[in-house]
């Protein structure tokens, strides 16, 4: 697929996201997150990989605040320098700090938690399709921490039904989620019954 192809689209999505009105967003934000809540996989996790939305993307504020009345432990990604897979570490929400390309992330001082130790990771994207493909920022960082992830660990992508497409382009090096909520439904990835997970 041309690169060219994943940039336009990116783009175009980017745009309309950002159009969306504050409260708009944060409604939709809001129904996102009470969809996945209900989800097995983050129902039964006992760590929940969280993320802390940069420009439109799906807040997840309310969710951060169910996993925490839930009992469960949340933690957020920080990007390290020369490392393409994020990191995790645990800290309240208000003590989220200003990190690289625009992210908060937790402080250096935050207790770290392996990837091993994540049981649901949700993830942001600019577009996502019905086969659960994820189109990112092209900066590669979620793609390799999806990858290194523990086979059993959920991944679920968080997006507006404005971000669905019919097809996202994809190449070998990007994975995809076991699902994408949206404020509308949610799209489970087909599976091969013969690969594994």
């Amino acid at each position: 697929m041309q690169p060219n192809s994943k940039q336009a689209l990116r783009e175009a999505l980017l745009r309309a996201r950002i159009l969306l009105a504050p409260d708009e967003r944060a409604a939709r934000s809001r129904a996102v997150a009470a969809r996945a809540a209900e989800l097995e996989g983050y129902r039964r996790a006992r760590t929940v990989g969280l993320y802390a939305a940069i420009g439109a993307e799906v807040e997840t504020f309310d969710l951060a605040a169910d996993a925490i009345a839930s009992g469960k432990r949340v933690a957020w990604p920080l990007v390290r320098e020369g490392e393409r897979a994020l990191a995790y570490a645990t800290c309240a929400l208000g003590d989220l700090v200003e990190g690289p390309l625009g992210t908060r992330q937790p402080p250096p001082s935050a207790p770290r938690v392996p990837l091993s130790g994540l049981d649901v990771v949700l993830v942001p994207g600019v577009a996502f399709d019905l086969a659960c493909q994820r189109l990112g920022r092209g900066r590669g960082h979620f793609d390799a921490t999806l990858l290194a992830l523990p086979p059993e660990a959920a991944r679920i992508g968080l997006a507006f039904e404005l971000q669905i497409v019919p097809e996202v382009p994809h190449e070998p090096h990007d994975v995809p989620v076991d699902a994408v909520v949206t404020e509308s439904r949610t799209i489970l990835a087909p599976r091969d019954p013969v690969a594994p997970h």
